[in-house]
């Protein structure tokens, strides 16, 4: 969930749709209330271990690497409520997070209020390539001024610090370069039919309500400046969160068969991922800055640490088939391109209340980030 997607409340009635073909009939998930939960603290893997995962290959059939060089380490870009999409330097704000290779460090506090002094966003490159992203928020109140992005999201989400790769949606002259080998934006049955996500990471999460997830951007022509308007599609991939962030049951619509693989070890995915709508209508349609697709890990298959692959092309074959069965859509392989491909996570305060301003802390390690274009789910791996 991102600038301007609006969540609705928690509570607030949507209709379930039934969903055809590869993808389950909806099951009925409880809803997630009860006091705030601080989540337990993750434990760290060896940084060997899990580079020993995505370890060298051969060059010729590699994918696009996204970690910065290590060369980039010694600087540390931080985000604030009053420099939410470009970090914070002497005179202001910046643009945007800094180019590094085919990647953005791309902080996108998009929901963060109060003052600058409550703390920040820091986004840093160690000397291996590392990403980590630290919040370090004493207060994170939603941002409500009418000048917000969406000044009325009902969410818990206040920002997605990312690894950005393709257009920066509505910043397109600010985003990274793009590589040849997934050259973006590309119409979704032009995309490569091993599309394979590629991550290593850690969390340690004290004081916070999180997802960490791929964010994919989809826009119904190639314009290669895309802005968030009306049937825009979002789809967000969960491979780890905590309790209070799960969405609303009554947003469920169905689950799927997603393929992943956890520290190299295959998983059909067979009914693991929950599916869940918001602000898509029918034959199209969506509200003017776009609609939004979940497809959650159920919580006895989410990764807290490791190295994950998930398939990506068979999440958005499964996107298409449940928007043309439940809404009337046109295919996605004709009718859209694929602009954005990040990963990060989604923070807000403990507790998960849309209007809470409890301190958000959080330490989130990005050992390696690829997207493999080459090969099958079981041998994908970063270079």
């Amino acid at each position: 969930m991102k600038r301007g997607q609006a969540r609705p409340p928690r509570g607030e009635a949507h209709s379930a749709h039934r969903i055809a073909a590869s993808l389950h009939p909806a099951r009925r998930a409880q809803r997630v209330t009860g006091q705030a939960l601080t989540a337990a603290a993750m434990a760290v893997l060896a940084v060997t271990l899990l580079l020993a995962g995505c370890g060298p290959a051969d060059p010729s059939l590699t994918g696009v690497a996204l970690l910065p060089a290590p060369g980039a380490s010694g600087h540390v870009w931080r985000w604030t409520a009053q420099c939410p999409f470009g970090p914070a330097v002497r005179q202001g704000c910046s643009r945007a997070g800094p180019v590094l290779g085919f990647a953005q460090l791309n902080g996108d506090a998009w929901n963060l209020g109060g003052a600058a002094s409550a703390g920040s966003v820091d986004m840093s490159v160690g000397s291996r390539g590392i990403v980590t992203i630290e919040g370090r928020l004493g207060r994170a109140p939603p941002c409500t001024a009418r000048a917000c992005i969406a000044p009325s999201a009902y969410t818990w989400v206040r920002g997605y610090p990312n690894v950005l790769y393709g257009i920066n949606q509505c910043h397109a002259s600010t985003s990274p370069p793009v590589s040849r080998r997934l050259p973006l934006p590309m119409r979704v049955d032009a995309l490569p039919r091993h599309l394979i996500g590629v991550t290593a990471y850690s969390a340690d999460t004290s004081q916070v309500t999180y997802d960490i997830a791929y964010d994919l951007w989809l826009h119904p022509t190639g314009t290669k400046r895309p802005c968030r308007s009306e049937g825009t599609l979002e789809i967000m991939v969960w491979t780890d969160y905590d309790a209070q962030a799960l969405l609303p049951a009554a947003m469920q619509v169905g689950t799927a068969n997603i393929p992943y693989a956890a520290d190299r070890v295959a998983r059909r995915g067979t009914q693991a991922w929950s599916v869940y709508a918001s602000n898509i209508y029918t034959n199209g349609r969506t509200v003017p800055w776009g609609g939004t697709l979940w497809f959650v890990l159920n919580r006895a298959d989410i990764v807290g640490h490791g190295v994950v692959s998930v398939d990506l092309h068979a999440v958005l074959s499964a996107a298409s088939l449940l928007l043309q069965h439940n809404y009337g859509w046109p295919q996605l392989g004709r009718h859209y391109w694929l602009d954005t491909v990040p990963f990060g996570v989604e923070f807000g305060p403990a507790g998960g209340n849309s209007m809470g301003s409890g301190p958000a802390r959080f330490s989130v390690r990005i050992f390696a980030y690829c997207v493999d274009v080459r090969r099958t789910l079981p041998q994908a791996t970063c270079a």
